[in-house]
């Protein structure tokens, strides 16, 4: 019997409430269950205890490895998720309400079996506290987060540029939302002060004894005010801070960074850098966001010695974005391994490209390009046939990537 889930810990200096998703013995579930709040399942931790620090921490059931294998982790993520008004208009219903589950059914079948499920929710899914709006200030209804709920993502990326666009009061909301509707959902790079919460917790998926820390930070806030601090800068201080934490507290990192330059498919000397910080500071995995175009995949040594894998740049997911290059995005997935005696290491990773199909209406969704065909792109009017994004998509990955299978896949 294992545990498996999320939890929030304490981030640098600061305390923050920690859920946890836990399969364990039947002794266990009866404990757990008086207490009233916690992620899917209705498995919460039993109690919680002071930490030398101070930090409050949850005591919770946990199987150790067993003889074996060892246990795997899977994580897939997709990239950049624009609120155009050319997209939120396509969820208006006949009688005025929203739903966005076209936007995602085609990738759904990929995030069957996967562990941690991460999306890049870009703008601000503020609703009705702000007039809905696009391209330059963003705001989004929060149907968009049922939909991106349903479909099965379980982590939410909120650092980015974008994310104060219409104010604290859209972010504030937008939290709400998801503690309150989608509470088995994490949010990360953000928080919200005057509930306690701060945006440097660091969230721990736990799978049978095998621990794996997530962080998110944006570079920019697009010079709009934070006074309350609420969203998780990428500021070297507080980022050693908090993977320093989060390397003593978990077996593996990943690191997502709302980092580099727009439509740029190379990266720039400042990620190069921000890569040698995140890898020093010991992750293990980098998967980045904010070009909005593919951007190379690349293996680097960790503070361990082992390999780890950094994806510079998923592109975007969907977005009304003309031109082809971003229309074009990345579904990463990598395997994380934990031997018997306790070794960890990036067992895979894979790429595949992704195609925004911009239809009219409920036909604009987002297709493998393994499964997009000319007729598809002719329908749309797109510059972005099979063979096309097949080309663009080599010269961004290289020699590594199968242009039959439409995948890049390494096994390490």
């Amino acid at each position: 019997m294992g545990s498996d889930g999320l939890d929030e810990q304490k981030g640098a200096g600061r305390t923050v409430p920690r859920v946890v998703l836990v399969l364990g013995t039947l002794a266990c579930l009866a404990a757990l269950a008086l207490v009233a709040w916690g992620f899917a399942l209705g498995l919460r931790p039993s109690r919680d205890v002071q930490a030398p620090s101070g930090e409050q921490v949850a005591t919770v059931c946990e199987a150790s490895l067993a003889d074996g294998p060892g246990v795997d982790i899977s994580l897939t993520m997709v990239g950049d998720v624009l609120m155009h008004e050319g997209v939120y208009t396509t969820g208006i219903q006949s009688d005025g309400s929203y739903n966005y589950d076209h936007l995602f059914a085609n990738v759904a079948p990929q995030l069957v079996g996967q562990d941690i499920k991460v999306l890049n929710q870009e703008t601000p899914l503020g609703g009705d506290v702000a007039p809905l709006s696009g391209y330059p200030c963003f705001n989004g209804p929060q149907e968009v987060g049922d939909a991106e709920a349903r479909v099965g993502f379980n982590v939410i990326l909120k650092a980015s540029n974008h994310a104060m666009d219409s104010g604290y009061p859209a972010l504030s909301s937008e939290l709400r939302f998801w503690s309150q509707r989608h509470p088995d959902v994490a949010v990360i790079g953000a928080a919200d002060p005057d509930s306690g919460q701060a945006p440097d917790g660091v969230r721990i998926f736990r799978k049978d004894g095998f621990s794996v820390a997530l962080l998110n930070y944006t570079y920019s806030l697009n010079g709009i005010p934070d006074p309350k601090g609420s969203v998780s800068m990428l500021e070297e201080g507080h980022v050693r801070s908090t993977m320093a934490y989060a390397r003593e507290h978990a077996d593996m990192v990943v690191v997502f960074p709302h980092w580099g330059t727009e439509y740029q498919t190379e990266p720039t000397q400042e990620q190069r850098r921000w890569e040698k910080v995140f890898a020093d500071c010991g992750a293990d995995v980098i998967i980045g966001a904010h070009p909005h175009v593919l951007e190379p995949v690349e293996t680097f040594q960790t503070a361990h010695g082992m390999r780890g894998v950094c994806f510079f740049s998923l592109g975007n997911f969907v977005s009304t974005q003309e031109d082809g290059n971003r229309q074009v995005g990345g579904l990463a997935r990598v395997v994380l391994h934990k031997d018997a005696d306790g070794a960890c290491r990036v067992a895979s990773y894979e790429l595949r490209p992704l195609v925004t199909h911009r239809g009219r209406g409920t036909s604009m969704t987002t297709y493998l390009l393994s499964d997009y065909t000319d007729d598809l792109a002719a329908s749309a009017g797109s510059i972005c046939t099979p063979e096309w994004v097949r080309d663009y998509v080599a010269s961004v990955l290289g020699d590594g990537y199968d242009r039959e299978a439409c995948a890049l896949r390494v096994e390490l």
